[in-house]
C-alpha cells in the first residue's frame, strides 16, 4: 500500500472512530433518557462542551492508535516478529515451577491482609457527592447553625397497633425506655424520647412550680404518668408536639433513640458499636413483646438502614457463595464431562480472590473505602470472569491435545492464541471498571477500583498459573477422562467433527447464507427494546433497594402514617447579611422576605406544608411581635433561627415521598422560585439561599452522576475501540464489537425494566442503566472478543472470510456457550440478594451475557461478517492482521 493510501486509511479510521463513539453515545442516551428532568437540561446546557470534549478525546485516542501501530510496524521491520503471547507461553513452559512458587508466596503474604478486609468495608452508599453542590453546601450550613442530632446518630422505633394510646402500649413504652437507659446496654446512648418522656418533663416542671423538691417532683410525675393516660394528664402535651410522635389515627407511635456518636467510617453491623445498637434494640423489643404490647414494631431511620445494609450483605454472601460455586462446578463438569476439571479453575481463582482481598485491604486503608456491595460483587465477578478465562485456556489446551499435539506444544499454542483473547477481554473489562474511578460517588469508585483490580489478578493467574499447573498435571486435569480414556475421546471427537456438523456450525452456516434475514430480525427485535428503554420508569430511592429489611418496612409505615414527605423534608436555608432579631423579635424586612418565600413555596402543587420563622406551626404568624404569641410558638420560631442569628430555616414537606420524580422536580421548582424572588425582591437579593434535604441531595447526585457518566462512557468506548483496533487490526471488526454489545445492552436493559417494573413491581434504580453500560461494555465484550480473535486466527491460516467464520463458530461454540452459562450462573446468583441494586445487576448482566453468546455471537456476528466479506479486514496498514492479494480480493468481489 502506498504512503498516500496509508495516510488516507488513517484519516478514514479517525472518521470511523467518531462513528463508533456516536453509536456508544446513542446507546448511553437510551439508558439515560427516562431521567428526562435533568438529562434534557444537561444536554441543552452542555451539548457544545460535551461535543468538544468528545472530539478531543477521540482525536487523542486515534493518535494513540496511530503511535501504537507505528511502533508495531517498526518492530516488524527490524526482523522476524515473535508474538508477545508466544513469548509468554515460552516463558511459562520454561519457568512453570518458579511461577507456582511465586503465586504461593503471594498468597501467604496476602492471607493475613484478606482476613482484615472487613475493617475497611463500609455499608453506607452515601458519600462522594460534590462538595460544591447546593445541597452539600446546605448540609454544611445546617450542621453549623442548627447542630441537632444528625440522622445517622439516631434511630426511630415505631410502635403500631389498633390504639397505641392505651395502657398496654404505655407500659410497653415505659418498660422499653427503662431497658434502653440501663447502663451499658447501648453504646454512646444520649437520650430516649417518647410522648411519655416529654410528658414526664412537663409534669416534673409543673410539680416544681407547686413547691415540690426535685426528687419529690420526679417521683410524683412518674406516679401520675402511670395512673393517667395521654388524654387525662393534668398538663397535656401541645398538639403541635404530639402530632410529631403519634399518627392522626392513633395507630402508630414514634420513639426516638439518639446517640452521641455516629458510625465509624468503615461501617459493619458486626463490628461497629453504634450499628450494633440496632441489633441490641431489636433483641430487647423482641423480649418485651413476649409479655404483650403493640402488634408490630419497627426500627428504622438512616442508622437502621445502614445496619440492615451491612447485615443484608453478610446474609447475601452466605446465600450467593454456595450457589455460585455449585453452578460453576456443575456447568464446568458437564462441559468437560469430568470430575477433576471443575476444581482446577475454581481452586486457582479462589487463590486469586484471596490475593485480591489482601490487596483490597491496602486499597481500602490508604486509597478509597471499599463498599460492602463491592465485596459481594467481587466474589461473583472474580469467580465468573476468572473461571471463564481459565476454562477458555483449558478448553483450547484440550482442543490442541485432541488434534494430536504433545503437552508442551498444546500449552504453548493455548497461551499464544487464547492468552491474547483473554488478555484483550480482561483489558476491556478493566477499562470499563477503571472509568468508574473518576466518579465522586463512593459506591461507583469502590466498584471500579475493587473489581478492576480483581479482574487484573484473575487475568494474571489464568495466564500464568493455569498453564503452569497443566504442565505439571497434564491430562489428569480431565480425570476420569485421562490417559487411554482421553486418547479414545480424542479419536471420537475428531471423527464426530468430520461426520456430523454440530449446532453451532449449522447456525453459523445459516447466518452466513442468509445474512439479510438475520439482520432484519435483529432490527425487528431492537425496535420494541429501544421503545421500552426510552419510556421505562426508574426509581431514585436507594433505601427501597433493601426490599426485605425491617428498616425499609418501617419507612413505609412512617410514610403511610405521618405523610410521605415526612421521611425526608426539604430544607431552605436563608442567611441574611445582618442579624434577623431585634429585641427578641424578627425584623420587619426579614418577616416580609421569609413570609413571601414561604408563601410562594406553599403554592407549589407537591408541597403539603411549610414551616419556618414566620410559620412555626404551618400557618403565618407575626414574628415581629413575639409577645403576642404563646410559648410553644416562640420556642418553635427560635428553633428555626441559627446560632449566628442571621440564618433562618424553612422546612418544606412534600405530598409525595422525597425520591419520586415529582419531588425532584419540585426541588427544581423551588430553586427556580428562589432565583426569581432574589431578582425581584430587594429584601432577598443580598441573601444566601440554599435548598437542601433528601430530595435535593438525590437530585444533585443524579446530576453529578450523569455529568460524570458522560465522560466515563466516552473514555470507555474510545479506549475499547483502540484496544479492538490494535488487536484485530480492522475497523469493521472493532465497530462490530462495539455495536453488537450495544444491542445486547439495549435488549437486556429493556427486559430488566419489564421484569422489575411489571413482574416484581420493585422498580429499577436510576443508577443501574448508568453502571450497566460500563459493566457490559467490559464483561459483555468477552465473547465477541473470543469469537472475533478466533475468526482472525482462522483467516490468518489462509481461509476465505466466510469459511473462517463458520470454522471459528464451530470450534468455539461449545466452550463460549458454556462460559456464558457459567458467568450467567455466577452473576445470576445476585438475584438471591436482598439488595435491589445487586438484583438488577445480576439479572441484566446475566441476561446480556447469554444473549451475547447465544444470539449475537452465534448469529449476528457471522451475518455481519458475511455481508462484509473480505472488507471485514480493512484497517490501518500497519495493524492489519489478515491480508489478501489483489487476485483474491477480485474473486471475493465477484463471487
Amino acid at each position: 500500500m502506498s504512503k498516500t493510501a496509508s495516510s488516507q486509511a488513517r484519516w478514514i479510521g479517525i472518521l470511523v472512530f467518531l462513528l463508533v463513539i456516536s453509536l456508544g453515545e446513542l446507546t448511553a442516551l437510551l439508558l439515560n433518557y427516562q431521567n428526562n428532568f435533568y438529562l434534557r437540561q444537561y444536554v441543552s446546557d452542555n451539548l457544545g462542551g460535551t461535543l468538544v470534549t468528545a472530539v478531543g478525546l477521540l482525536v487523542l485516542a486515534s493518535g494513540a492508535a496511530y503511535l501504537v501501530s507505528k511502533k508495531i510496524w517498526a518492530a516488524k521491520a527490524t526482523g522476524p516478529h515473535v508474538p508477545v503471547f508466544a513469548r509468554i507461553g515460552s516463558f511459562v513452559g520454561r519457568r512453570y515451577k518458579l511461577i507456582i512458587v511465586f503465586w504461593i508466596l503471594l498468597l501467604v503474604a496476602s492471607l493475613p491482609l484478606s482476613q482484615q478486609l472487613s475493617q475497611v468495608v463500609t455499608s453506607s452508599t452515601s458519600g462522594g457527592q460534590s462538595g460544591t453542590s447546593e445541597s452539600a453546601q446546605a448540609q454544611n450550613l445546617m450542621a453549623q447553625e442548627f447542630p441537632h442530632p444528625q440522622s445517622n446518630t439516631s434511630a426511630i422505633i415505631l410502635l403500631q397497633g389498633n390504639d397505641i394510646t392505651d395502657n398496654a402500649t404505655k407500659q410497653f413504652t415505659l418498660d422499653l425506655e427503662q431497658r434502653l437507659l440501663e447502663h451499658g446496654v447501648l453504646n454512646s446512648l444520649e437520650n430516649v424520647t417518647s410522648v411519655y418522656s416529654i410528658e414526664r418533663a412537663y409534669l416534673t416542671g409543673y410539680y416544681l412550680q407547686q413547691g415540690y423538691s426535685y426528687a419529690a417532683a420526679q417521683y410524683t410525675a412518674n406516679q401520675t404518668l402511670w395512673s393517667h393516660t395521654l388524654s387525662t394528664y393534668p398538663i397535656p402535651i401541645p398538639p403541635a408536639i404530639l402530632q410529631n410522635f403519634i399518627s392522626p389515627d392513633d395507630k402508630v407511635m414514634i420513639v426516638l433513640v439518639s446517640f452521641s456518636k455516629s458510625p465509624g467510617s468503615f461501617r459493619s453491623a458486626n463490628t461497629d458499636p453504634i450499628l450494633k445498637n440496632v441489633v441490641t434494640m431489636r433483641n430487647i423489643i423482641s423480649q418485651l413483646k413476649a409479655s404483650g404490647g403493640p402488634s408490630q414494631t419497627y426500627i428504622t431511620g438512616d442508622l437502621a438502614t445502614t445496619a440492615d445494609s451491612s447485615l443484608g450483605s453478610a446474609n447475601d454472601l452466605s446465600l450467593i457463595e454456595p450457589v455460585t460455586i455449585g453452578a460453576i462446578l456443575i456447568l464446568t463438569g458437564l462441559f468437560f464431562f469430568a470430575i477433576a476439571t471443575p476444581f482446577v479453575p475454581l481452586t486457582i481463582v479462589g487463590l486469586a480472590l484471596l490475593i485480591t482481598e489482601g490487596g483490597l485491604y491496602l486499597i481500602g486503608k490508604f486509597i478509597v473505602p471499599i463498599q460492602d456491595t463491592t465485596t459481594t460483587f467481587l466474589f461473583t465477578i472474580m469467580l465468573g470472569v476468572g473461571t471463564d478465562y481459565s476454562i477458555f485456556l483449558m478448553a483450547r489446551y484440550r482442543e490442541e491435545r485432541v488434534e494430536g499435539h504433545d503437552k508442551a506444544q498444546a500449552v504453548q499454542t493455548s497461551v499464544t492464541w487464547s492468552g491474547e483473547s483473554i488478555t484483550t477481554s480482561a483489558t476491556t473489562v478493566i477499562i470499563a471498571f477503571g472509568a468508574m474511578t473518576i466518579s465522586s460517588f463512593t459506591l461507583l469508585k469502590s466498584i471500579g477500583v475493587g473489581l478492576g483490580f480483581g479482574v487484573l489478578i484473575a487475568l494474571l493467574v489464568s495466564l500464568t498459573l493455569i498453564p503452569s499447573f497443566i504442565l505439571i498435571a497434564g491430562d489428569r486435569i480431565f480425570w476420569p477422562r485421562s490417559g487411554k480414556r482421553f486418547e479414545s475421546y480424542a479419536i471420537k471427537a475428531r471423527k464426530k467433527r468430520i461426520e456430523r456438523p454440530g449446532y453451532f456450525r449449522r447456525a453459523a452456516s445459516f447466518s452466513v447464507k442468509r445474512p439479510l434475514l438475520v439482520l432484519g430480525l435483529t432490527v425487528l427485535i431492537s425496535i420494541p427494546a429501544i421503545y421500552i428503554s426510552f419510556t421505562g420508569a426508574t426509581s431514585y430511592d436507594f433505601t427501597a433497594g433493601l426490599t426485605h429489611a425491617e428498616s425499609v418496612d418501617g419507612l413505609k409505615v412512617l410514610q403511610q402514617s405521618f405523610g410521605a414527605g415526612q421521611i425526608g423534608p426539604t430544607q431552605v436555608l436563608v442567611q441574611f447579611p445582618a442579624t434577623i432579631l431585634a429585641n427578641g423579635n424578627l425584623t420587619m424586612g426579614v418577616q416580609a422576605g421569609l413570609e413571601k418565600l414561604s408563601q410562594n413555596i406553599a403554592g407549589l402543587s407537591n408541597v403539603k406544608e411549610v414551616t419556618g420563622p414566620t410559620r412555626p406551626n404551618g400557618s403565618p404568624v407575626d414574628a415581629t411581635n413575639m409577645a403576642a404569641l404563646n410559648s410553644q410558638e416562640r420556642l418553635a420560631i427560635l428553633g428555626t433561627i441559627g446560632k449566628d442569628n442571621r440564618t433562618g430555616l424553612v422546612t418544606v414537606l412534600f405530598v409525595q415521598e422525597p425520591f419520586t420524580p415529582d419531588s425532584l422536580n419540585t426541588v427544581g421548582q423551588i430553586r427556580s422560585l428562589v432565583t426569581s424572588l432574589q431578582s425581584s425582591d430587594a429584601s432577598l437579593a443580598q441573601d444566601t439561599i440554599l435548598v437542601g434535604g433528601a430530595s435535593a441531595s438525590t437530585l444533585d447526585f443524579a446530576n453529578d452522576t450523569t455529568s460524570q457518566f458522560n465522560t466515563m462512557r466516552v473514555l470507555t468506548v474510545a479506549a475499547i475501540f483502540v484496544v479492538l483496533l490494535v488487536v484485530l487490526g480492522s475497523y469493521p471488526l472493532a465497530i462490530t464489537g462495539i455495536l453488537s454489545i450495544g444491542l445486547s445492552i439495549t435488549w437486556a436493559y429493556a427486559a430488566t425494566l419489564l421484569f422489575f417494573n411489571n413482574v416484581l413491581g420493585s422498580g429499577v434504580l436510576f443508577i443501574i442503566p448508568l453502571i450497566l453500560f460500563l459493566l457490559l461494555y467490559g464483561i459483555g465484550m468477552d465473547y465477541n472478543i473470543f469469537i472475533l480473535t478466533r475468526i482472525r486466527e482462522e483467516a490468518q491460516k489462509g481461509k476465505e472470510t466466510r469459511q473462517a467464520v463458520v470454522d471459528a463458530v464451530d470450534r468455539t461454540g461449545g466452550i463460549i456457550t458454556a462460559l456464558a452459562f457459567i458467568l450467567a450462573g455466577a452473576l445470576g446468583s445476585l438475584l438471591l440478594s436482598s439488595n435491589r441494586l445487586l438484583e438488577g445487576f445480576g439479572f441484566a448482566i446475566a441476561l446480556a451475557v447469554v444473549l451475547d453468546a447465544m444470539v449475537v455471537r452465534t448469529y449476528l456476528v457471522p451475518a455481519i461478517m458475511s455481508v462484509l466479506g473480505q472488507r471485514a479486514w480493512w484497517g490501518p496498514n500497519r495493524l492489519r492482521r489478515v491480508r489478501f492479494d489483489k487476485k483474491n480480493e477480485t474473486q471475493s468481489a465477484n463471487p
